[in-house]
């Protein structure tokens, strides 16, 4: 599928404004999630400040628009760490600064559009702030998914991420999975700033870049890196079993207690007979018992962190 900018849409790059059909003035969805308190929040950040974070973040933006759209970028350690994040993820880069709008009240450009292996897409947004705040991520994003698909009909959007690094070492930090808000939820918040009233997030959370800073990049991560070792090891250990039951199956056939091998011994321990209390029918039948044997032990508190893709 061909994609394109909506042309009824021209951004004006002079004053960062949208306009439709080269009259009506839209808004851009940062002003429309500003609007309703649903953008990060950098209140008590100095302005210039802000602007030069902006600036510096505008010219990494375009070190990777420049790397897709074709021009040579001579060591660029930012463009190498790309290309690799990139090839592991299976993306295919189709589009930079797509203009997406619902032809209405919003309009914004999606900083990169990707291919999937199974021709659905991914939208990436790219981010150089200091924090990840990952609750004005999902709505930015789910805003733009719901834009792309209803401008692309039959286009299907299976990922949304954010792109992240480090203006100062001009380094990416890594890619990471962003579930968008719902559809529901973005025609909501339409819904809202048509009729003019201020759209309330009920399903917001705390964000956990107030908890880990500029951590949580770096906490993922690690996650993930478990989660990929304990698959490993997991299929490690099925493997294991299954040999384990063929040669347990043989020396048993074979009455045997002990094999060589590779230098070691494998012993073989008979199967036996173990007698267990079953904890689920004493507490039915005999609950008087149960509450006299019963013990309790405190188990501490703890998180879960479930990757999305």
């Amino acid at each position: 599928m061909e994609l394109k900018n909506n042309s009824r849409i021209y951004f004006e790059p002079t004053s960062h404004t949208y306009l439709m059909d080269g009259e009506t003035l839209l808004m851009g969805v940062t002003e429309l999630l500003a609007k309703h308190n649903l953008s990060a929040d950098y209140a008590g950040i100095k302005k210039d400040v802000l602007e030069n974070a902006a600036k510096e973040g505008t010219r990494l933006h375009e070190m990777i628009e420049g790397y897709d759209s074709g021009e040579t970028i001579l060591n660029s350690p930012l463009i190498e760490q790309y290309k690799k994040i990139c090839a592991e993820n299976g993306l295919k880069f189709v589009a930079n600064e797509l203009l997406v709008s619902d032809e209405e009240m919003v309009a914004s450009k999606i900083d990169g559009v990707y291919e999937l292996a199974n021709g659905h897409y991914a939208l990436v947004d790219y981010k150089f702030t200091q924090k990840i705040h990952w609750r004005p991520l999902a709505w930015q994003l789910g805003v733009y998914k719901v834009f792309f698909e209803r401008q692309f009909p039959g286009a299907i959007v299976d990922a949304t991420y954010v792109l992240h690094g480090d203006k100062k070492t001009e380094r990416l930090n890594g890619l990471y999975p962003v579930t968008p808000v719902s559809e529901a939820e973005v025609d909501a918040l339409l819904d809202a700033e048509r009729k003019g009233i201020i759209y309330i997030d009920e399903n917001a959370t705390t964000d956990i870049s107030e908890v880990l800073g500029d951590g949580v990049a770096r906490y993922i991560d690690a996650v993930v890196a478990i989660a990929d070792m304990k698959a490993k090891l997991k299929e490690a250990e099925d493997t294991l079993k299954d040999i384990d039951k063929k040669i347990l199956r043989y020396m048993e056939d074979n009455n045997l207690d002990e094999l060589q091998a590779g230098g070691g011994v494998i012993k073989r321990k008979k199967g036996s007979i173990q007698t267990r209390v079953d904890s689920d029918k004493l507490k039915n039948k005999f609950p008087h018992i149960w509450e006299i044997v019963k013990k309790e032990v405190p188990v501490s508190g703890s998180i879960s962190y479930k990757p999305n893709k």
